[in-house]
């Protein structure tokens, strides 16, 4: 486990290769029970604006805050992530792209109302420990495939810099990591905001993945925040 500034050093160190900051987005409002859209326009609080900041602040101390672009999710607390923390790098108004890939459906789902269906069938908690223990997929692809798949798009895209910071889900970097072998997440320990996979090229080829943190003292958090 690493926190930002450990990622953002790495990533800025003399001869480093590709990093992608792939990070579950800052906390947001409640969202409804009975919301067919999953919050997508909910924003930020207050908490989860500071958050961003500090760590895109840890970013900017690491040096080479210039080298990073910035991908999100269509959702707009995602898009405001990944904002916020470019603001707290010292580059304000920098561009966000809107990435497809890790937004919802995205690489993970294979049928959205399917979640759904399987989510009140189970309950929250019930269905997301079939899913990561790989005993129900509900409309979501397997984790080995969905794997394969985000792997295979993070090899091959051209993210406009040398680093990329990522905004997407929890369920996707939960299914991601436990795919990677970097963490076992369930419903008792699960993704925090701006928590995620930091991914750094190998010299040779391949990918070197680690669970990344704000505050290594206090990672652990509640599950669906």
């Amino acid at each position: 486990m690493i926190d930002w500034r450990e990622a953002a050093a790495r990533a800025a160190a003399k001869g480093a290769g590709r990093c992608v900051l792939l990070v579950r987005h800052g906390e947001r409002p409640p969202i409804a029970k009975d919301d067919p859209t999953f919050g997508e326009t909910l924003g930020l609080t207050a908490a989860g604006r500071a958050l961003a900041l500090a760590c895109g602040r840890d970013v900017a101390a690491a040096g080479r805050p210039a080298d990073w672009a910035f991908h999100a999710s269509r959702y707009r607390r995602t898009m405001l992530t990944a904002a916020t923390v470019a603001e707290g790098m010292g580059r304000a108004g920098a561009p966000v792209a809107e990435s497809a890939e890790a937004s919802l459906p995205g690489l993970w789902i294979e049928d959205m109302p399917e979640t759904h269906r399987s989510y009140r069938k189970y309950g929250t908690a019930e269905f997301t420990d079939l899913f990561m223990r790989g005993e129900a997929t509900g409309g979501y692809l397997p984790i080995p495939e969905s794997t394969r798949l985000a792997m295979d798009w993070i090899g091959g895209a051209d993210f406009g810099a040398r680093c990329a910071l990522v905004v997407t889900h929890d369920i996707f970097l939960a299914a991601l990591m436990r795919g990677l072998g970097v963490f076992p997440f369930d419903s008792r320990r699960w993704v925090g905001f701006l928590q995620g996979c930091a991914l750094f090229a190998r010299p040779g080829g391949g990918w070197d993945a680690e669970y990344v943190v704000p505050d290594k003292a206090a990672w652990r958090c509640a599950f669906y925040q």
